[in-house]
């Protein structure tokens, strides 16, 4: 991620419209999800849980902020609305724009990490019901809007159309089912017996989702050179969905004392199972992309937008083996949360170091 593009160069089609370039927003996903990993690393170790929260406030400001300034700047040049709907029916650029719901997510789950016992106040308890039903409710319009016009238009995917970024309406799905589930612990009844039906129904349609687009992409992966056309932090996309399942895996058996009156051992035992298969799929999914983005370095290299991709998926691998590791007792897992959070904040601080220098070069 050395190079940057000059700005005086012919822009890529994806890179159109960088203001409003959904990996603005992946860029807070990955910022709110890394403070995620920061603020549940392992407390029994003194010197790592300090440092966590450190870190971890001071992405979680971060993400807040670059949030609050890219709302802002949309506002202030907003893209047409014809043009805006026809992206979000494409099949290039549709998928992408979960980013903006993503976001607002992922620093929800991040607030509720750094200040656990916020959630227990009754009003705070219903505004970030609200919020996450606001923009899951976002999401889901986006995945019809968009699977609506793939199915409408029907005929053969051209080269580039299908990519990694198919990955991210389900990804949403997924945080909305893990932030459902989390709210439905919370001492009101009435907030319990919205979320804790809703948790279960968001897992569902984001896992089995991300099954059937993982079928179709793996299928014509080996076929046609797709990581090569839609970029290689696409590629990297697709360990969200695995470590979004993970997470909401762990989380859904938060939901069994309202929805089955039972704290079931069962249930737990099954999800947690699941959560560490969706881990070792994105483990793999990572020595394989690792590999393609060595391959592929020159690609790699050039900053854009889109290059915040790698950041969110090693944030939610990281928190996925932290909330595992506290289920099981591992000692692995624990190392495993403190590798991942170690290297996302490497990959954080090298994408940020090429945002600034891709910003003053278009300045320049």
């Amino acid at each position: 991620m050395g190079p940057v593009s000059s700005p005086t160069s012919t822009p890529h089609p994806s890179h159109e419209r960088t203001r409003s370039h959904p990996g603005w927003f992946s860029g807070v996903m990955g910022t709110a999800a890394l403070a995620t990993a920061a603020f549940r690393l392992p407390s029994d170790a003194g010197a790592v849980d300090v440092t966590g929260n450190v870190l971890g406030w001071a992405l979680l400001g971060l993400s807040i902020v670059g949030l609050l300034v890219i709302v802002a700047a949309n506002l202030l040049a907003p893209t047409p609305r014809q043009l805006l709907w026809k992206d979000l029916g494409s099949r290039e650029k549709g998928p992408a724009y979960a980013a903006i719901p993503g976001a607002v997510l992922t620093v929800v789950l991040a607030t509720e990490a750094g200040l656990p016992n916020l959630a227990s106040l009754s009003v705070v308890a219903w505004i970030l019901l609200f919020v996450t039903l606001i923009v899951a409710g976002a999401d889901l319009l986006l995945t019809m809007v968009f699977f609506a016009s793939a199915i409408a238009n029907r005929g053969k995917l051209e080269q580039g159309a299908l990519s990694g970024v198919w990955f991210m309406p389900q990804t949403v799905l997924l945080l909305s089912a893990t932030t459902l589930a989390r709210l439905s612990v919370e001492p009101s009844t009435a907030i319990a017996e919205v979320a804790a039906p809703l948790a279960v129904l968001f897992l569902g349609a984001g896992f089995l989702l991300f099954l059937l687009v993982g079928a179709l992409v793996l299928g014509r992966l080996i076929t046609e050179p797709m990581f090569q056309t839609s970029g290689i932090p696409s590629a990297w996309i697709m360990m969200s969905p695995a470590a979004a399942s993970a997470l909401a895996f762990i989380a859904i058996p938060l939901v069994t004392p309202t929805l089955l009156d039972a704290q079931s051992q069962t249930v737990t035992s099954v999800t947690s199972l699941m959560a560490g298969a969706m881990i070792g799929f994105s483990l793999w999914w990572l020595m394989v992309v690792t590999m393609l983005t060595i391959r592929l370095r020159q690609e790699a290299r050039e900053f854009t937008p889109s290059s915040w991709g790698f950041v969110f998926p090693l944030a939610a691998v990281a928190v996925a083996s932290g909330g595992l590791a506290q289920t099981w007792e591992s000692f692995l897992m624990d190392i495993l949360a403190i590798v991942m959070a170690a290297l996302g904040t490497v990959v954080w601080c090298v994408v940020a170091y090429s945002t600034l220098r891709w910003l003053a070069a278009r300045r320049g």
